[in-house]
């Protein structure tokens, strides 16, 4: 048989058992949804029903204080008013600033406003009157109605029970409407009566609210039966649920494991091989013998390995060329990002063997190719560590750059500087591996590299024709990289980086301010910077000079020639190469005089 047969059968008998518990739920449901349904369609809008009651109610009983407050402030101002027609001006009316006509006209305002205000309190008191009627009619409809519709037996039952409280409440609110009416009269007539009739009115309006408050309790107590009810069939159909999903799935279980009884030899040798190939194996090949659904699977899996095994052959080969992680990107996955580029933040870094051309002239081209190799594989092992890819390399060369995704977003800089540190202290191994790699034992060459790493906005992508692409980057930030790396010539040091270098990766490292310049090519002043090592690692003659030297490069900028040269010739004991600089330049200073225009700024005119 085959194995769809099976699975099939096996799904078959799970379906019949799934359709069984399906029907239960479904009849269960149905008892929930009445239950619900009377929940929703009855007593939830019955609750609406009494609940605006009571807010009319509420709202009458405020429109009864307020007129008391204005019917009083009328009665004070007829008081008032009578005086002044005698007379007699109240004290609280001594302004001194109006006449008792002039007075008595803005008494006559208040009252007339006041008697407003009256009008309007006792038309909205009769109009509560009237919404408390219609609610309690529209009550009444509801439960007539609900009770012929109603779902189930229960319901009906609670719902006749509802009509004779609906009943009473109307009663008693239409005696406590007449009590109030009484009320506000014997306000307006400042009767006696009126304390008599406040006290039936409050014992009318806790009665009423007993009334209502017991309403409240008769529809909770419906509500909660209800949901009690649907909770309890729906509990019985999660548990029908649960019991024939378990016999099913006990079912499948047993019949599954006679089907997979025949299948386990192969797939135990096919996660064998897979396991193979996730270690890195791709020369193993499975059995083909059978020929049904698990043979074409082996016949399958054998032909992935071996597409496999042909893809890490092309990126072996390619990975000598471009950065595995970009042979990878491009081959495994048409990677629009790195195919197509886009403007991002790099790091790029320039390095080079310092006066190589003279270096050169001494080897063969035999023990030059040598010499070069091994620099390069020492300068580049670095790079890759701290997650750069090597663009390029041109000769002594070596372009890299560093930017997302190949890299976390934001430590470009930090990388790139680590990178150019460690290239700067292997330089020194290189020099004793050169007489083994030369042959030479005397007259050596001084080898020396200059590094130069800018930070910026650059496009980054597969540039180059339809035939012949290379994944690089593009712009001024790169121009800048190159050209702070032939600035090491002029200052005598081995890295140069870019102010927003130096800001992004000092968190690690210590920079000394070398300069502000106008490099090749740029209009603009750029800072720049030389890294002097990690924080917590620089010792006290480096951080002494550090000082003296920014000291001196501040007056430098400032015009202060005296103080700069005195710092300058300071910094000679630390034999530092960038200090004489500086002091070649006040000598010329000296001799031809400051440019009148001086702002601190040097202009760089060789690349």
């Amino acid at each position: 048989m085959k194995i769809p047969h099976k699975i099939f059968g096996i799904a078959a008998l799970v379906f019949v058992i799934m359709g069984a518990s399906i029907t239960y739920s479904t009849y269960k449901l149905y008892l929930v949804s009445k239950e619900v349904s009377d929940l929703a369609e009855i007593f939830i809008p019955i609750s609406d029903r009494i609940a605006e009651i009571d807010l009319e109610i509420a709202q009458q009983e405020i429109h009864v204080e307020r007129l008391e407050k204005h019917l009083t402030g009328i009665k004070l101002i007829d008081e008032e008013l009578q005086e002044l027609a005698s007379g007699i001006v109240p004290r609280h009316l001594l302004s001194g600033f109006e006449t008792i006509e002039e007075k008595s006209a803005r008494l006559e305002d208040q009252r007339t406003e006041l008697q407003n205000l009256v009008s309007l309190e006792e038309r909205d008191f009769e109009v509560r009157e009237a919404r408390v009627d219609e609610a309690v009619e529209r009550a009444e409809a509801l439960i007539a109605r609900a009770i012929t519709t109603a779902q189930t037996e229960e319901g009906r039952d609670a719902l006749k029970s509802l009509l004779p409280q609906l009943q009473s409440i109307d009663q008693q609110h239409s005696n406590l409407h007449s009590q109030l009416t009484l009320l506000i009269e014997a306000f307006r007539q400042d009767s006696p009566m009126r304390f008599e009739l406040e006290k039936l009115i409050e014992e009318e309006e806790d009665q009423l609210a007993l009334n209502l408050r017991t309403t409240w309790e008769s529809i909770a107590g419906f509500t909660e039966s209800a949901a009690l009810k649907a909770e309890e069939h729906e509990r019985q159909a999660l548990w029908i649920n649960i019991i024939l999903a378990a016999l099913s799935g006990v079912l499948a279980l047993v019949l599954c494991s006679i089907v997979i009884k025949n299948m386990l030899k192969p797939l135990r040798q096919l996660v064998a091989g897979t396991q193979e190939v996730e270690a890195g194996n791709l020369t193993g090949q499975l059995e083909t013998s059978s020929s049904d659904e698990i043979g074409d699977l082996a016949r399958s899996f054998n032909g992935m390995v071996e597409g496999l095994r042909k893809t890490e052959e092309i990126k072996d080969t390619f990975g000598q060329y471009v950065d595995p992680r970009v042979v990878s990107g491009l081959i495994g996955d048409t990677n629009m990002e790195l195919v197509n580029g886009e403007k991002k933040v790099v790091s790029v870094l320039f390095a080079d063997i310092a006066n190589f051309t003279s270096i050169s002239e001494r080897f063969t081209p035999g023990g030059l190719v040598t010499l070069i190799n091994r620099y390069l594989s020492m300068m580049s092992e670095p790079i890759t560590e701290q997650q750069g890819l090597i663009d390029k390399y041109i000769g002594d060369a070596i372009m890299a750059f560093w930017t997302a995704p190949f890299c976390e977003d934001g430590e470009q800089a930090r990388l790139a500087v680590g990178a150019a540190l460690k290239d700067s202290a292997l330089i020194e191994k290189l020099r004793e591996e050169l007489p083994e790699l030369t042959g030479l034992r005397r007259d050596l060459p001084d080898v020396a590299m200059r590094i130069g790493i800018a930070t910026g906005e650059a496009v980054v992508g597969s540039i180059g024709s339809e035939k012949t692409k290379n994944y690089t980057v593009m712009g001024d930030t790169v121009n800048l990289g190159a050209r702070l790396e032939a600035a090491n010539k002029v200052y005598g040091t081995s890295v140069l980086v870019c102010g927003r270098t130096c800001a992004m990766a000092s968190g690690e490292f210590e920079f000394r301010r070398i300069d502000n310049l106008i490099v090749k090519g740029k209009t603009e002043p750029v800072a720049i910077y030389e890294p002097l090592g990690q924080l917590t690692a620089l010792g006290e003659p480096v951080i002494e000079l550090k000082e003296r030297f920014e000291a001196a490069l501040d007056a430098f900028s400032s015009g202060d020639w005296a103080k700069a040269e005195t710092g300058f010739d300071g910094c000679r004991q630390f034999n530092d190469p960038v200090s004489e600089v500086y002091l070649e330049r006040l000598a010329i200073i000296r001799r031809d005089g400051a440019p009148k225009d001086w702002n601190g700024v040097w202009q760089l005119d060789e690349k």
